[in-house]
């Protein structure tokens, strides 16, 4: 299957779908800290539904990257402070989805909605310090890396930036309504 960007779309992710979208979940080999053992995943029913009622005990928004009918990642949005600021973490389902630009397709769409439908103004973004594919990826997207310490980078966008970096795109949010781009604003 060739995956095309412009075909990804962000959803928001249900308990049914995080059921489905962890049963087919690898463990990535370059998401482990220096020093942390590397062990695969196995699939626990249980374990699954901690993760998302831990999820909205924390009040966070999961997404689900959508290549068509698949789910094929997720994106978090964490740390919200209304209107202020909110963080983003992104997550594959396994290594057959890098390198596609997935990833960064679906962190554009996550950029927009956070800016535009939820109206924070400041996105932040981290990676671990041996993730160079994911601190490329933010680069491009116009975050800048703003310190690091001895684990993790960490990055902010915001709205204004954003606009001038990316200029305005289609949000693929399942909103009920599509934006569009209207003299280069959304």
């Amino acid at each position: 299957m060739i995956f095309q960007p412009s075909k990804i779309e962000v959803i928001p992710m249900t308990d049914e779908m995080y059921r489905c979208y962890f049963k087919e979940y690898e463990n990535d080999h370059d998401l482990f800290l220096p020093g942390q053992t590397y062990s695969s995943y196995t699939y626990s029913e249980k374990k699954v539904d901690q993760y998302v009622q831990r999820q909205k005990d924390l009040k966070q928004i999961p997404l689900a990257i959508m290549c068509g009918d698949e789910i094929v990642g997720e994106i978090i949005i964490k740390n919200i402070e209304p209107h202020k600021c909110a963080t983003m973490g992104i997550t594959l389902k396994n290594a057959r989805y890098k390198d596609r630009g997935i990833g960064t397709a679906a962190e554009k769409l996550a950029i927009r909605f956070v800016f535009d439908e939820l109206d924070i103004p400041t996105l932040y973004a981290d990676t671990i310090q041996t993730n160079t594919r994911s601190q490329h990826v933010l680069e491009k997207l116009g975050f800048v890396f703003i310190r690091e310490d001895q684990d993790f980078k960490y990055y902010r966008i915001d709205r204004k930036r954003s606009y001038q970096h990316m200029g305005g795109v289609t949000t693929q949010i399942d909103t009920g309504h599509e934006n569009k781009q209207e003299d280069g604003v959304l």
